[in-house]
C-alpha cells in the first residue's frame, strides 16, 4: 500500500521593513516603532494568476487590488490609489471600555487573495481566514507593480474611528499606546494598470495587527546578559566562562 502526500501551494503574506520580515509574534501580531515605513510582502507560489485585496486598519484601502502573476513576489511599500508610503503611527489613548474596538482594529491588516476568473467556474465556499505565514518559499523573478481597475466589490464593512472618551474617575483612567497605518512621505514605486477579471470568492485570507513596540511582551531571548567582571556580552547560554576576560559566568 502507497500512501501518497499533496502539498497545497497557498500565496504568503509578510510584513517588511525595507524587504526585510519582521518577527511575527503569538502568529498574528508585529511590533513597530512610531513613524516606521513598512512594506506588505505579497508571493504568490502558484502557477495561476491572483489578485490581493488589502485592508489597513480594518478598512478596503481601494477597490482596485493587486495583480500577482504566477511565482510572482511583490514588495508593496505605498497605498495603491495614492503614491503615499505606508507608515505606521503610535499615539497614546485612555485604556477603558470606549477604546476597546477602535484599539482593536488599529494597525489591523488583512489581505484576501482571489483566482483568476473562469465562466466555468461555480463557487460558493467561504474564504479561509489564516493567521500566520504558513510555508516559506523563495523565488528569483522580478516584482513588477501592477493592479487591477475593475474588481468586485468587498463584503467587509468596517467602522474607523477612535473613541478616546472615558467615564470619569477621582484616578483618572490608565493610559496605554495604539497605533493606525496612515500616509507617509511621497513614494517611488510604480504601479500600472492590466485587465483582468477574479472571481467573487475569496480562496484564502489572512489577518495580522501591527502594535507599538510598548507592547511588546519582553522575554528571555530579548534580554541580554554581560560579563559582570569586564561587561562583555554574553551571546552564548551555553558559555560557562566569558571569552574576554575568562571570569566564571
Amino acid at each position: 500500500m502507497y500512501t501518497t502526500t499533496m502539498t497545497v501551494l497557498q500565496p504568503e503574506v509578510h510584513i517588511t521593513v525595507k524587504k526585510s520580515r519582521l518577527k511575527l509574534y503569538e502568529n498574528r501580531n508585529y511590533y513597530l516603532k512610531d513613524k516606521s515605513n513598512f512594506e506588505i510582502e505579497l508571493f504568490n507560489p502558484t502557477s495561476q494568476k491572483v489578485l490581493a485585496k488589502i485592508w489597513l486598519n480594518d478598512k478596503l484601502i481601494s477597490a482596485s487590488g493587486i495583480v500577482l502573476r504566477a511565482h510572482e513576489r511583490v514588495y508593496l511599500e505605498r497605498f495603491i490609489d495614492e503614491p503615499k508610503k505606508f507608515q505606521f503611527n503610535t499615539f497614546e489613548v485612555d485604556d477603558v471600555k470606549e477604546t476597546k474596538d477602535a484599539r482593536e482594529r488599529n494597525g489591523l491588516v488583512k489581505v484576501q487573495f482571489f483566482s483568476e476568473f473562469h465562466s466555468n467556474w461555480i463557487t460558493t465556499s467561504t474564504p479561509t481566514v489564516l493567521y500566520g505565514n504558513g510555508t516559506t518559499f523563495t523565488t528569483n523573478t522580478s516584482n513588477p507593480y501592477t493592479i487591477i481597475g475593475t474588481t468586485s466589490t468587498s463584503t467587509l464593512t468596517t467602522a474607523n474611528y477612535i473613541n478616546t472618551s472615558a467615564a470619569n474617575t477621582s484616578a483618572g483612567p490608565n493610559i496605554t499606546e495604539t497605533g493606525r497605518v496612515n500616509e507617509g512621505g511621497k513614494s517611488d514605486q510604480d504601479l500600472k494598470s492590466v485587465d483582468g477579471k477574479f472571481s467573487d470568492f475569496s480562496f484564502v485570507g489572512y489577518e495580522f495587527q501591527i502594535l507599538p513596540e510598548s507592547l511588546k511582551a519582553v522575554t528571555v531571548g530579548d534580554i541580554r546578559q554581560y560579563c559582570h567582571e569586564c561587561g562583555t556580552r554574553i551571546r552564548k547560554s551555553s558559555w560557562k566562562y566569558c571569552p574576554n576576560c575568562g571570569e566564571e559566568l
